[in-house]
């Protein structure tokens, strides 16, 4: 089974679909207040794509207004695009075309889409429609929620003023039911101000929430932060709701999250001011308690480089079998699986690897929007065992690009990742992945099978004051003569992940400065047949301090 599904965390920049559909929201009447066929409590805001939210292919009004120059006069306004008997005029409020930007419609009420032919179902709009698949699948469908016991909460933000940035990442900590345990088994998005609506994400707190502010908004960035870094909710563009497979619930109460941060991001590409939203997430839970603890896992790359005029460019990232054998002390069952890109994303694939060979794929994408990305259910869960590994391939085209793409969190940055939910909760599995060539599994283990990563990190961080003075002294040089036995100085994509991410940049330069002996060759771990192997090329060492591993440590988004 298959649903439509935003993945998270993308912010709009000057090249993206909502850019585009705000701007010519403004060049016809009541453009922003186009009413979606399919759900009138919605808006559609990319009037002229088949796509609500703008981009991709035109339906049939904004292939009549493309030809018309972009431009509302009489010719496209007496024209019946959709071909449901009516005029786009009478449709937006301008019966008469006699608007023009900057003017008030004639009427601003009882209002129809120019470029969907409605009523949807009925004979004479059946074979004018074929492109509008998923209008009956926006009312979201969870048969659980109507069971005996089930009772629901809304986590909503109170009425708050939405900056005119043009991207605003906003956070509130809400006190979840906890009279006694429960599981979440659904959640439902309630919408205020749809105009500025990107996604939410709903993050359970596992840890002191004392210092996070409480009974009010504050603004925050990616996740929920060190203490609230589960993921239990999202909610994006074409999203009706999210229903668990039956074999697992977030749990919550006295042995579960107390606790949970709401994370909003706001795209206000116009920087329209005096908005205002109170959106938020509608939870239903049970007492009932499923059989499965769930939690999601997020695998995927963390550094990307894409070069721009080029149409076929491809990156992995990968959850390795060393990771899984060192966080996981049982199988875990996936019970979805989603594929996430930003603009340039072009096709992808999963992969689940045992012992080193093909297990089986996951998903495929041979076609990605970035705009409708689905998410594969698995009726039949999928097994991954310790030792297991899951690799993410993702492939972009940045034609239409003139400097390299990154990655980041903004819409016109890139990302490659997968989501997964699975049971049963691993704490230490949510983000498996990659920076380069460096595995990181969990939020509290970085592993390389080039370097003693973890003794580097652990006993380094006294070598700016050892050698304050000189290099010479003995304490300095014994210090450093141990970092570089690591063998963490000669591996560049280690280098670069402790000096960007971990910050240890006065440490490499007293390394630079006092590189006063050199280790014996047998001590790094690539030399060829060292024997014996060095204890610290274990490919199981974990480091457990407060690293702050990533731009990721949350997301960003996990999902479904």
């Amino acid at each position: 089974m298959t649903v439509t599904l935003f993945a998270a965390v993308v912010i709009s920049t000057l090249t993206s679909s909502v850019y585009s559909y705000q701007r010519f929201q403004q060049q016809i009447p009541n453009g922003e207040n186009v009413p979606n066929p399919c759900n009138r409590s919605t808006t559609w805001m990319g009037v002229g794509h088949q796509n609500l939210m703008g981009r991709g292919p035109q339906n049939p009004f904004g292939i009549d207004f493309a030809a018309n120059n972009f431009t509302w006069n009489g010719t496209v306004c007496q024209k019946d695009s959709d071909g449901d008997g009516y005029s786009n005029g009478q449709e937006l409020g301008d019966p008469n075309c006699t608007w023009s930007v900057g003017q008030s419609p004639s009427r601003t009420m009882n209002l129809t889409h120019p470029g969907i032919c409605e009523p949807v179902g009925s004979s004479r709009c059946a074979y004018k429609n074929t492109w509008l698949t998923n209008c009956n699948n926006t009312k979201f469908d969870c048969p659980a929620i109507n069971d005996s016991g089930v009772k629901n909460d809304t986590l909503a933000f109170p009425p708050t003023s939405v900056p005119t940035d043009e991207t605003t990442y906003i956070c509130h900590l809400f006190r979840l039911p906890n009279d006694s345990d429960a599981d979440i088994i659904a959640i439902e998005p309630v919408i205020d101000n749809m105009e500025i609506m990107h996604h939410m994400l709903l993050y359970g707190c596992s840890g002191d929430v004392s210092r996070i502010t409480h009974n009010e908004s504050y603004l925050c960035g990616m996740g929920g932060g060190m203490e609230c870094n589960s993921l239990i909710g999202l909610w994006g563009v074409g999203v009706a709701g999210q229903c668990l497979n039956p074999q697992l619930g977030f749990r919550i109460g006295p042995t579960g999250y107390q606790y949970a941060v709401l994370q909003i991001h706001w795209n206000n590409p116009m920087h329209k001011p005096n908005l205002t939203d109170s959106s938020g997430m509608r939870i239903y839970y049970t007492t009932q308690l499923r059989k499965n603890r769930g939690e999601i896992m997020i695998v995927g790359q963390d550094s990307l480089e894409i070069p721009p005029g080029n149409n076929n460019v491809s990156f992995s990232g990968s959850c390795a079998a060393l990771c899984t054998k060192a966080v996981m002390n049982q199988s875990v069952y996936i019970t979805s699986s989603i594929l996430h890109m930003h603009l340039l994303g072009k096709s992808g694939i999963i992969r689940l690897y045992r012992n080193g060979q093909l297990l089986q794929v996951i998903d495929e994408v041979a076609s990605y929007d970035y705009n409708t990305p689905t998410m594969i259910e698995f009726k039949t869960p999928i097994e991954m065992k310790p030792g297991d590994a899951i690799k993410v391939d993702c492939t972009f085209d940045a034609t239409q690009r003139n400097t390299t793409t990154y990655w980041g969190e903004g819409t016109s940055d890139e990302m490659c990742y997968g989501f997964f939910a699975y049971y049963p909760q691993i704490r230490d599995l949510n983000f498996c992945g990659q920076w380069k060539s460096v595995d990181v599994c969990g939020t509290k283990t970085v592993m390389s099978e080039r370097c003693d990563l973890p003794t580097f990190l652990t006993n380094t961080g006294s070598l700016p004051t050892l050698c304050s003075a000189n290099c010479t002294n003995s304490k300095c040089a014994n210090a450093v003569n141990a970092a570089l036995m690591t063998g963490c100085q000669r591996d560049d994509d280690v280098r670069a992940f402790i000096q960007n991410y971990i910050g240890m940049s006065p440490v490499w330069n007293v390394l630079a400065n006092c590189a006063l002996v050199q280790p014996p060759q047998s001590t790094v771990c690539t030399t060829p047949g060292a024997n014996p192997v060095p204890s610290h090329c274990s490919l199981m060492r974990s480091y457990s301090g407060s690293v702050p591993l990533m731009a990721f440590v949350v997301y960003i988004l996990r999902q479904f």
